[in-house]
């Protein structure tokens, strides 16, 4: 017992303490009448790690900040415990998984629920930590990995945020939560001279809720009539498949994902079954692909492209009264439109899409540009996002983006058209420390 613990207080003494992080303020304006676009975003940053042998201790921070009103919370966004034996890595605590091999639109990442207020950052910035234990195994050229999630986290929606355009005017009551929390993935990579493929399945639950029963009167001689509808989570497994490779100077990556998502067993106490309560018995399959291919010039300049595609290819739909498991009809109406419960963000705005960019630095490396621009291909629209970084001093930039939104006035429900009102001019400062 001594010498245990006198291993463990040399390792602390000899321990060692890193961090990095980012301050970076900002405003946005409306390029359409030069108001302030009022939302929350990342103010500062703090990645904090301490290193012990084979043992990290993990944690990022974040202060987010709303200009007007002034309001400030505080974010614990990742914290946890580390382990890298000879045979690979063992994590314990709140974490952000990355899982795929495209930039961004990842398909096969579903570990995580995201933060739509920064659906347009890079990365992990658009996540959310879910408390959660994971471990990779190496052997040879494969990497295994499992990752087991006790509890139930979903999507951060931007509720009643008239400056965030298609954000929902208010939360949903959910009526129905989640009976079986635990969450479970396991992917399986191969590394080789041709480049990487892996393997993944995911069975847990929707992270955005979705109808689940409703109540509805039935009168002989006229039609039902729906009288309200409640909300659940849908269980969904994913199948994928990821791959990078290298064609001369090309690199190309690519991912795809099957989902088979289905309204849940509901736990109800039978002697508070309502009369006129119905299920809906749902089993949807629906995929998603993302293809990408990159080139780097000879001075530098960053040019990629991604193919996105998203579709439906079964749905099965019926209504049974809960209490005698009767099949009954209701309206069409009475089925909304199918809406994802996991995968890329950007399947709510189209179900095709090609996503072009580039970025490039000069001025010994003291001027970024980056250019990226999305076109539906699927309806009419696109997203054109431009910016300009300069770097007086190092660590320091000053960042000046434009972003527009273009749709068409004949399709009020298409996203690109309702997100027109959020083209805007944004002009921030980065520190990087």
């Amino acid at each position: 017992m001594k010498i245990l613990l006198f291993t463990f207080t040399v390792s602390v003494l000899t321990g060692q303490l890193n961090y990095s992080g980012e301050v970076n303020p900002y405003v946005m304006t409306r390029t359409s009448d030069q108001s302030q676009i009022n939302l929350p975003y990342r103010l500062l940053s703090l990645d904090l790690g301490f290193t012990m042998g084979n043992w990290d201790i993990k944690t990022v921070l974040a202060i987010e900040h709303r200009n007007q009103p002034s309001e400030t919370t505080f974010e614990l966004r990742e914290a946890y415990l580390a382990y890298y034996p000879d045979w690979g890595e063992v994590k314990l605590g709140k974490q952000i998984h990355v899982w795929g091999a495209v930039d961004g639109n990842n398909p096969t990442d579903n570990l995580n629920p995201y933060d739509y207020y920064y659906m347009f950052s890079p990365g992990t910035k658009r996540k959310l930590g879910t408390l959660s234990f994971s471990s990779k195994i190496y052997i040879g050229r494969f990497q295994l990995e499992g990752i087991i999630i006790p509890k139930h986290e979903i999507n951060r929606m931007p509720y009643g945020e008239k400056d965030f355009p298609i954000s929902i005017p208010v939360k949903p009551f959910v009526e129905y939560e989640v009976d079986r929390k635990m969450e479970l993935g396991f992917r399986v990579q191969n590394s080789s001279s041709l480049g990487d493929v892996g393997f993944s399945i995911f069975n847990g639950n929707d992270r955005a809720p979705s109808l689940l029963t409703t109540n509805a009167t039935f009168q002989e001689g006229v039609p039902p009539v729906v009288n309200q509808r409640n909300l659940g989570y849908r269980t969904t497994t994913t199948w994928g498949f990821d791959f990078v490779t290298f064609i001369g100077d090309f690199t190309l990556r690519g991912e795809s994902s099957i989902f088979k998502t289905k309204a849940p067993l509901l736990s109800i106490n039978l002697f508070k079954i309502p009369l006129d309560l119905y299920e809906l018995h749902q089993e949807v399959t629906y995929a998603q692909s993302v293809f990408q291919i990159e080139y780097t010039t000879a001075s530098d300049i960053t040019i990629s492209g991604q193919y996105i595609t998203s579709n439906v290819s079964s749905e099965e739909y019926d209504w049974f009264h809960t209490l005698s498991v009767e099949l009954i009809q209701l309206p069409n109406s009475s089925i909304p439109t199918f809406r994802p419960g996991m995968g890329t963000p950007f399947a709510i705005f189209t179900d095709k899409a090609i996503m072009l960019s580039s970025s490039g630095v000069m001025m010994d490396d003291r001027m970024e540009l980056k250019g990226s621009t999305i076109l539906n291909m699927d309806e009419s629209g696109y997203m054109f996002t431009a910016s300009i970084g300069y770097s007086p001093w190092i660590n320091w930039k000053i960042e000046t983006t434009i972003v527009q939104f273009k749709g068409e006035k004949d399709e009020p429900e298409n996203a690109f058209t309702k997100m027109e009102d959020f083209s805007h001019l944004r002009l921030g400062l980065h520190y990087n420390f």
